[in-house]
């Protein structure tokens, strides 16, 4: 059985070069995650960043 995730907040950040990039984070009731919006996971840091784990690529938040 697949889980139903709902979107919490919608963050609009920025990549390193300047491109814009949505990240949505998101709870099935029990567990919280981030994803992007082709649902590709997104790391979250201590300091307010994000990484997309495959290609180490940092997203700083513009606005949510």
């Amino acid at each position: 059985m697949s889980a139903e995730w709902t979107n919490i907040h919608i963050m609009e950040c920025e990549d390193e070069v300047g491109h814009a990039v949505t990240v949505f984070r998101q709870s099935d009731g029990t567990h919280q995650r981030y994803v992007l919006g082709n649902g590709r996971k997104v790391e979250a840091n201590a300091d307010g960043t994000f990484v997309i784990p495959e290609s180490a690529t940092e997203l700083r938040v513009m606005g949510i």
